[in-house]
């Protein structure tokens, strides 16, 4: 037993093989090898950890990549100078131009955008305000000012903005007393450096030039601000009192819609009871555009528009007429509905020279595939269509007021007489109940500035401070070339165009109109009978357009006349005030902040 015991302790150490036979051992060695392994298996844990501690503690950046500081800036050390910037903005995603503080909206504003942009690129310098948190806009001291108010889901290709921002101008040197009392004390050889200093100091004012040598507004600006929200230009020079909201004497407004304005409803059952004045029927789905050009003829001169806007008694408002210049439903060009018209410029086209029209391209288009045409024609569909309206200023939600009414005079539901008695406040002081039209089509066009003098310097008029380095050529002016202005907007059309020709691809196909077959199940002319009950027609209620994707069923049809009316606008004025605590010296105290 002894030699055994001898030859079990020896063979501890594992053999070559690293396999070791413990069928052998006693219970007192195993207990000791159990032990001696435990203690192995804990040095051992211990060394993992500390080596997993010292791999959790973050390393020290490198200086290179630290996160950057927020640069300073001393406003005492530029100039300022006050300008107008043009804008454009697509509004589907955003809530509205204007910012309000404390009202959390579920999508931006165009202003936090903007003021975002300006801040970040310290180019204006607003007067701290305690009351405003951090990040919030800001526009005291900015003379800021804006030409038009769009709502929430509105877009603007034309809109205009006063504000005062940083310069390139170099600040002018003052004499002060001071300065004179040291000239007096130094050196002659001291005092004509102090001349020399002014000297170079009104060289460089001269030389300046304030559009060249300037800070490249729209360049910078389009940089930090997203696709959808672009600056198209500059003015340098408006006039020192200039407010683009005072200052604007007319603004241009477009609601695009499309013909026909929804689906059209199959079978004897779309068409509608009333006759046209050719005897023929009007589908339901297509609009009467003659009759819409008709009542919107109606908007035009001076009238009162209580019937056709939002009151807002917060504003107490009591004058609601307002002068339109302008009233017209427009067909929309081919160019405006998807094709791009500037492509057709010789710098844009396939080939250099471009090579000559051949007849079969000056002659009529004879594609079989009518729909993969290059050449638009008159006979395509859906058309586009807009009601363009210009006037000198409008109330809260006017345009989409009566676009809602042209709608329902286009669908056969309201005559364009309706437009007379509405604007009669006098017959009619009561606004009867009706819904707005959608706002995504609505677009502010443009803001023109009458007698205000304004020169706009557009991209790619000028490189900014760059004209003195290099021409003014397609790249590095903002406009064309890589991340310029219309690189962007091309990625922003170029997606939407996409979705709108695989939505129409299968559109077709859905419909049945396979290679111009027809839509099927219908006989020759595709019209057909359908089942009972599949128009909403058979249903007893009336499908109403209001320029969104799909119409709404209303059930039975109410003349706008018929309908309830809401109270009076001194009666919701009145309510307001009694709500708030407010007397009516207050009503006059309101009125002046919405003329501020």
């Amino acid at each position: 037993m002894t030699d055994g015991h001898n030859d079990i302790h020896e063979c501890v150490t594992p053999p070559m093989d690293g396999k070791v036979d413990y069928s052998q051992w006693s219970s007192e060695k195993l207990l000791e090898r159990v032990t001696s392994l435990e203690e192995d298996l804990r040095r051992q844990n211990a060394r993992f950890e500390l080596l997993a501690q010292t791999r959790r503690t973050p390393s020290p950046l490198p200086q290179s990549k630290r996160s950057r500081s927020i640069r300073q800036i001393d406003p005492s050390k530029y100039s300022t100078r006050l300008i107008a910037l043009k804008f454009a903005y697509l509004g589907q995603k955003y809530n509205g131009l204007e910012y309000h503080a404390n009202n959390n909206t579920r999508y931006p504003t165009i202003e936090e955008e903007i003021w975002k942009a300006l801040d970040k690129a310290k180019l204006i310098f607003p007067t701290p305000n305690p009351a405003l948190k951090e990040g919030e806009p800001n526009w005291e001291g900015c003379e800021y000012s804006k030409s038009g108010r769009t709502d929430k889901g509105v877009s603007a290709f034309g809109q205009v903005i006063g504000i005062r921002v940083r310069s390139n101008k170099p600040l002018e040197k003052e004499d002060t007393e001071a300065g004179a009392i040291e000239g007096k004390e130094g050196s002659e050889q001291d005092g004509s450096v102090l001349n020399s200093d002014d000297e170079t100091s009104r060289l460089n004012q001269a030389a300046f030039d304030p559009i060249k040598d300037e800070i490249p507004y729209p360049q910078i600006l389009n940089r930090l601000l997203l696709p959808e929200i672009r600056v198209l230009a500059w003015c340098p020079s408006p006039p020192p009192d200039f407010s683009a909201r005072f200052c604007c004497g007319e603004r241009c407004y477009k609601y695009f819609f499309t013909q026909p304005a929804f689906t059209p409803t199959v079978g004897q059952e779309g068409l509608l009871p009333v006759s046209r004045e050719d005897n023929s029927r009007q589908r339901e789905g297509w609009l009467d555009i003659e009759a819409m050009r008709a009542a919107a003829k109606k908007f035009e001169g001076s009238h009162d528009f209580r019937n056709f806007c939002k009151v807002d008694p917060s504003k107490q408002i009591d004058n609601f007429r307002r002068v339109i210049n302008r009233s017209e439903i427009v067909e929309v060009n081919s160019r405006d509905q998807g094709t791009l018209g500037y492509l057709d410029h010789t710098q844009f086209q396939e080939r250099y020279p471009p090579p000559p029209l051949s007849s079969a391209q000056d002659g009529p288009n004879t594609n079989s595939h009518a729909n993969e045409s290059t050449t638009p024609t008159s006979q395509q569909t859906p058309k586009i269509y807009a009601f363009k309206v210009r006037g000198s200023g409008f109330l809260w939600h006017q345009v989409r007021h009566m676009v809602a009414i042209l709608f329902l005079v286009g669908q056969g539901l309201e005559k364009p007489p309706l437009i007379t008695d509405l604007l009669n406040t006098a017959k009619h002081p009561e606004k009867p109940t009706y819904d707005v039209a959608d706002p995504s089509p609505l677009v502010l066009e443009e803001c023109n500035f009458p007698g205000a003098g304004l020169q706009w310097i557009h991209l790619g008029d000028y490189t900014g401070h760059e004209a003195g380095v290099r021409k003014a050529g397609a790249k590095g002016n903002g406009k064309h070339g890589l991340s310029g202005t219309v690189d962007e907007l091309w990625r922003v059309w170029h997606k939407h165009k996409i979705d709108e020709t695989l939505a129409a691809s299968l559109l077709d196909i859905a419909a049945g109109d396979r290679d111009g077959a027809g839509v099927g199940d219908g006989g020759s002319d595709g019209i057909g009978e359908q089942p009972p009950g599949n128009s909403a027609r058979n249903t007893g209620s009336q499908k109403v357009y209001q320029g969104g994707d799909a119409p709404r069923l209303v059930g039975k049809y109410i003349p706008i006349l018929q309908r309830p009316r809401m109270e009076t606008v001194d009666a919701i004025n009145a309510k307001y005030l009694k709500r708030k605590g407010l007397d009516p010296p207050d009503r006059n105290r309101l009125r002046a902040e919405v003329l501020e």
